[in-house]
């Protein structure tokens, strides 16, 4: 692997440097931050009703939806990205289509098995990622799509799968997310992925399960859990629905019971406004 990333207090490094360093005239309270956008979609298939995503007069195909975000990355790059997430479970197609009527889900109902297309997919984004320096978030569970795993043991062992896999496949420029706001209300239905305490249990066997992957879990904007902050070796932090004021209070309070370790948002709206915020914050 070409990308290395790691972690020294708060700092993300990469190869070795502090991000950023080596930007000629970037402040250098910068340094160290992982600015990073949400391809949450970037593996993204449906096995119910594909054809609703055929869309501008063009066939969906989640090959080439995966090519062309790769196709994508090195201009984001060159404007300074140097992070995104990608989820195995996506996200929530926003205004268009139900999640509940779509099947976006590798997992089988035991959790012990992954799709191997989905895998392969996800392989492509992660290499196309280390040959230009990016690391990715790579998100396992989304709620309405958790719904496929049959209980709290075939999520467990969905993470340990999920988790090998990584592991298996020597990536280094991987951040793990165990599940894309875990407090909103499809979880329920799996208590250990909707409750404080079994993220946090979850969280140890993704770091056990990787090899010592850096791992952490989102929760929606408002929600802040201790136990999940402490548990977590990347804190995750989304700003929805926030102002400006709230979001700084949301800030210091994670990083209040954070200590050392970085703090990312990786989710928000539109509201630009809102990353002024984090980076004047020392959030990436």
């Amino acid at each position: 692997m070409g990308t290395v990333l790691s972690i020294e207090g708060d700092r993300f490094l990469i190869n070795g440097k502090l991000t950023y360093s080596e930007i000629e005239h970037c402040p250098e309270k910068y340094h160290g931050l992982l600015m990073n956008a949400r391809f949450i979609q970037g593996i993204f298939n449906d096995s119910l009703e594909p054809e609703r995503f055929c869309r501008f007069g063009r066939h969906f195909d989640p090959e080439e939806n995966t090519r062309e975000l790769i196709k994508a990355l090195p201009q984001w790059y060159a404007q300074g990205l140097r992070c995104f997430t990608a989820g195995f479970q996506g996200g929530e197609p926003c205004y268009t289509i139900n999640s509940m009527t779509i099947d976006n889900n590798p997992f089988s109902a035991d959790g012990r098995r992954m799709d191997g297309a989905y895998l392969r997919r996800m392989k492509d984004v992660i290499l196309a990622a280390d040959q230009l320096g990016m690391i990715v978030i790579v998100s396992l569970f989304y709620g309405p799509q958790s719904r496929f795993l049959k209980d709290d043991r075939a999520v467990m062992e969905g993470v340990k799968t999920a988790a090998n896999w990584l592991r298996d496949e020597h990536f280094t420029n991987v951040i793990l997310e165990v599940a894309n706001e875990h407090d909103i209300e499809a979880y329920k239905i799996h208590p250990i992925l909707y409750n404080d305490s079994g993220i946090a249990e979850l969280i140890e066997i993704a770091k056990r399960e990787s090899g010592g992957l850096p791992v952490g879990c989102s929760s929606t904007g408002a929600y802040f859990s201790p136990e999940i902050t402490r548990a977590s070796d990347v804190v995750l932090i989304h700003g929805n629905n926030m102002s400006r004021q709230i979001f700084y209070n949301q800030i210091c309070q994670v990083k209040a019971e954070a200590g050392n370790k970085p703090v990312l948002c990786n989710e928000d709206s539109q509201a630009l406004s809102n990353m002024q915020v984090a980076l004047d914050n020392g959030v990436s």
